[in-house]
């Protein structure tokens, strides 16, 4: 396989417990070669880190081998600043000036950390926080130390719940793609031709209206949602409990993948709205996406805690996100799910987001070519 590390396609191979990001912008006028050493330098000193190996302890102490995954993402502003190639056609900046998205709006709170767009973008998987944070941490050291035309400009964290639910209550990520279409639905085929067999990154960093969701009953927020609220069932399937291993082929598809039931409630419904037709995810208009989802607590007040959803999505097209996104009928109309118009729940608010192009492997690093001298 030709993917980055750091995406968990296989259905018995969760991500792990802890994720972050950083933000990375390369120095204003660096000559072209010094960013391509730049890049193979955190790379090399990364996957040292991967076998225990820290830089400033050589030979003095090692740190627990295995721990962590990276991978190495191409923001918008970095083929605007930075490169002549092809720019892969929907790499854009997010709208700053009004909603994102349709129905999903920035949050009117003043800002906490970074925007979500950068140069670049290194996304940190691994067992403990212990070990995303010490990957972190050591691409600053490295940068000042070796002083790399690089700045880190933010990060963000957050970790997968080991009870498989979102902070809203709900099973998270039942509905995601079946692991047999998720290679097709992700790999991008080559257009651009350099990203032949890499992907494209989406973060949206989502902020929960716990206390409105809340103020729902548990029938309200089961229609919103598309399924019961203690087993996970979909509404309409006609199932009272989740699928066993020994169960039927159509039974486990019922339950991840539920069919159009006809019933209008239950078609507006998050999990049908998110999944239109039902196409393979080799069918372009089928608009299907990889979703990796990591919950988040920002800060807890006397007004209730600050937390959130950071939404991670692998497509090979941008296109399919934005169309789910901003399509009328998906998602276009509605915050998450529900009938759409003034009286839809506005359960989510925009803190950061941006768009990411991610090369397949290469040495000394992914993307390698594009700053070839």
């Amino acid at each position: 396989m030709t993917l980055q590390e750091g995406i968990y396609l296989e259905r018995d191979v969760p991500p792990p417990p802890a994720w972050r990001v950083v933000f990375l912008d390369l120095d204003e006028g660096a000559p072209r070669g010094a960013a391509h050493d730049a890049l193979a330098r955190v790379t090399e000193m990364l996957r040292d880190l991967q076998q225990g190996r820290m830089r400033d302890l050589a030979g003095h102490a090692t740190v627990p081998a295995n721990t962590f995954t990276f991978l190495l993402g191409y923001g918008a502003s970095f083929f605007t600043t930075w490169i002549t190639a092809t720019r892969p056609r929907h790499l854009v900046a997010l709208r700053r000036d009004g909603p994102a998205f349709p129905s999903l709006t920035w949050n009117g709170e003043s800002p906490t950390g970074h925007g979500g767009e950068s140069d670049l973008l290194v996304q940190l998987t691994g067992i403990s926080r212990q070990a995303v944070d010490r990957a972190a941490v050591e691409i600053t050291k490295l940068i000042g130390d070796v002083l790399l035309p690089l700045h880190a400009v933010g990060t963000y964290d957050g970790f997968q719940r080991d009870d498989g639910r979102s902070w809203i209550g709900f099973h998270d990520g039942v509905s995601n793609i079946e692991p047999s279409q998720r290679l097709a639905a992700v790999s991008c085929p080559g257009d651009p031709d350099w990203n032949r067999g890499g992907t494209y990154l989406a973060f949206l960093r989502l902020q929960v209206d716990l206390g409105a969701w809340r103020a729902l009953g548990v029938a309200e927020q089961e229609a919103i949602v598309g399924r019961a609220k203690l087993t996970g069932c979909p509404l309409g399937s006609g199932l009272d409990h989740p699928p066993g291993d020994d169960a039927s082929w159509a039974d486990r598809d019922a339950f991840f993948n539920p069919p159009e039931t006809g019933e209008p409630v239950i078609e507006m419904s998050h999990i049908h709205r998110v999944n239109q037709n039902r196409a393979a995810g080799s069918t372009h208009a089928g608009h299907r996406i990889f979703r990796q989802g990591y919950e988040y607590l920002e800060d807890i007040t006397a007004d209730g805690a600050r937390l959130g959803l950071n939404f991670v999505s692998f497509q090979n097209d941008l296109e399919q996100l934005q169309q789910v996104l901003g399509l009328a009928g998906w998602l276009g109309d509605v915050n998450f799910g529900g009938p759409g118009g003034p009286s839809a729940i506005q359960l989510m608010s925009l803190r950061a987001g941006g768009f990411y192009v991610v090369p397949p492997r290469a040495d000394p690093f992914p993307g390698a070519s594009l700053l070839a001298y």
